[in-house]
């Protein structure tokens, strides 16, 4: 991964730490370049405006949810024991280091 992706990578789960405490509407392009310690320019560098960056933070959550929720699930028997799983792995979901305040979807 070069540094510009490894930037850009490390930006969104900043963001995905924020938006889980505080919501979507809340965080400001402001306050998310001075947590990953970057200029407003410099942010912008990485996402054309703030619509840019939430939906590619939306991507990225979508993503860590498959691989913390979805995928360990598809290894339970199809059925009932899957649902299960998948409900289980939810509620751990919630727990994550990456979102302090709990599931960013719900915030959404």
């Amino acid at each position: 991964m070069n540094k510009g992706l490894a930037t850009k990578k490390a930006i969104l789960r900043e963001a995905l730490a924020l938006v889980s405490r505080i919501g979507f509407e809340a965080v400001s392009i402001a306050q998310l370049a001075e947590a990953v310690g970057l200029s407003k320019s410099g942010l912008y560098a990485h996402f054309r405006d703030k619509e840019g960056l939430q939906l590619e933070l939306l991507d990225e959550a979508t993503e860590l949810f498959r691989e913390t929720v979805i995928s360990p699930a598809r290894e339970a028997p199809a059925g009932e024991p899957r649902v299960r799983a998948i409900f289980s792995n939810w509620m751990h979901w919630a727990e994550l280091e990456e979102l302090p305040g709990g599931c960013i979807f719900m915030t959404a």
